[in-house]
């Protein structure tokens, strides 16, 4: 099962970051859902950042505005994702 990290994941459903989470779901991906306010999104743990995770995501998928994404780079590169 490929595993994915969704950075910008939301609790709102209206939002990409939601709808990223629940299409990777629906897909069959083990999904991170990745958001600095941490809790819970869809039932699933949300880590407060990607050096949080446990496990090493095969894909990262982004939903930031560019000016936090530029700010997440060595995060993401560090994470060692295929």
């Amino acid at each position: 099962m490929k595993k994915v990290a969704v950075l910008g994941a939301s609790t709102d459903r209206g939002k990409f970051g939601n709808k990223a989470v629940r299409a990777f779901l629906n897909q069959g991906y083990r999904v991170f859902p990745v958001n600095p306010r941490g809790g819970e999104i869809e039932g699933l743990p949300v880590s407060t950042s990607i050096g949080e995770l446990l496990e090493k995501p095969d894909i990262v998928s982004v939903y930031l505005p560019p000016h936090v994404l530029l700010g997440q780079l060595d995060a993401i590169a560090a994470s060692d994702c295929d």
